[in-house]
């Protein structure tokens, strides 16, 4: 006789996508019920973002981004370049801010019927990922008006693909352990506002010095996880190059790595969270 461990986890693929559709959609809807605006704010929130950024790096500090810069001078270049850096920033942090608390919410429901405890969490960073959707179609248009489109873009498809497995693997990894360690919420939000600032987000990776008493800084802060996903996502839309092999190589790396270490988890600590939740 199968155990219950085994039974539960395996649950049809088709069932399961469906969980996650379902918990998705749940989360499309309530995200902006009852608003005046509704789905306005999904580009009302990130474009006041982008300008109180614009007006201090790019008016108040005369930051200069790379690239097109040269051909189109102006605040409005480094806001394109700064809104690419944030769009992959910000799916990053809400997906794990939405997974952590979407497990957390599902609680009583999970107690009543069973369901893969990573369901909600993926079903959170779907809701997640339509919002980053209009974002980059935002941006996209942008620089479509600015005459800076290349074939390059073809690779936004493998590249987000590398960045979904990324971001919604270290989502689950959290949203478990949190089920644990309650404190874990409070102690990641703590961590992202530090990973915001020490990934070259508002800045380029040329301001951070090579060295600082013996440790190479640049290289560490270049090589961060989220960090080389801004580097291939704006080498594909904004310096309209391919982005180094090296770069492509530790994407995948720090996809795959959080792919494993996610079943890892959920395998040891996911597969019946209903008495702790």
């Amino acid at each position: 006789m199968p155990s219950k461990a085994d039974v539960r986890v395996s649950l049809p693929l088709r069932q399961q996508l469906t969980l996650i559709n379902a918990f998705g959609q749940r989360d499309l809807k309530s995200k902006f019920k009852g608003t005046m605006l509704g789905w306005v704010w999904s580009f009302v929130v990130p474009l006041a973002t982008l300008g109180i950024y614009t007006l201090i790096f790019g008016g108040l500090f005369k930051m200069q981004p790379p690239g097109i810069a040269a051909r189109h001078e102006g605040i409005a270049i480094f806001a394109v370049w700064l809104f690419a850096g944030l769009i992959i920033w910000g799916f990053f942090q809400n997906s794990i801010n939405a997974g952590i608390n979407g497990l957390l919410s599902t609680g009583g429901l999970l107690q009543k019927v069973y369901f893969p405890a990573y369901a909600p969490v993926l079903g959170t960073g779907l809701a997640v990922a339509v919002q980053s959707t209009s974002e980059v179609l935002l941006l996209l248009l942008v620089f479509i008006l600015l005459g800076n489109v290349s074939w390059t873009w073809l690779l936004l498809l493998p590249f987000f693909a590398l960045l979904v497995v990324f971001v919604q693997a270290v989502t689950v990894i959290l949203a478990i352990w949190n089920v644990y360690v309650r404190d874990l919420a409070q102690l990641t939000g703590v961590i992202l506002q530090l990973m915001f600032y020490a990934t070259p987000i508002i800045y380029t990776i040329a301001i951070v010095p090579e060295n600082l008493h013996g440790v190479p800084v640049q290289a560490i802060v270049a090589h961060m996880p989220v960090a080389e996903f801004i580097t291939v996502f704006r080498a594909l839309i904004y310096d309209l190059t391919s982005a180094s092999a090296m770069s492509w190589g530790l994407c995948f790396m720090w996809a795959l790595l959080a792919l494993v270490g996610a079943r890892l988890v959920y395998k040891r600590h996911g597969v019946d969270l209903s008495e702790r939740i």
